[in-house]
């Protein structure tokens, strides 16, 4: 019965660490549309996608959704989809198209504080 027991943990705890939640803050910077991007323009939902470092994409891969807060008061928030390598970002810095920055009321800003949820 033990060994059951034992078993059972431990295959709750791995498969816990499989579906762990990735929380932390950066600095979004507003991109200027580019030629193409590494997943496609079929991979953008309604205009809206992130550009993360390689690590990141290399973690997640094409479509991914990832939450977006401004961390300002109201808090907007918004869902956009991996969609681009930023190779010139940082763990700390990601980029994200106008429409992102749109739907977190900041449509003008060249960069916002917000944090990330996958």
């Amino acid at each position: 019965m033990f060994k059951n027991t034992l078993a059972l943990v431990t295959l709750s705890t791995l498969a816990g660490l499989g579906a762990s939640q990735i929380v932390g803050d950066i600095t979004l910077y507003q991109l200027t549309y580019p030629e193409s991007i590494h997943c496609g323009w079929s991979c953008p939902i309604s205009g809206e996608w992130a550009s993360v470092p390689q690590e990141i994409f290399d973690s997640y891969g094409c479509g991914v959704l990832v939450r977006l807060t401004y961390e300002t008061a109201p808090f907007p928030t918004t869902v956009a989809p991996i969609c681009d390598i930023c190779t010139t970002c940082t763990d700390a810095e990601w980029e994200a198209p106008p429409v992102v920055f749109g739907e977190l009321q900041h449509g003008t800003a060249p960069s916002l504080a917000v944090e990330y949820d996958i």
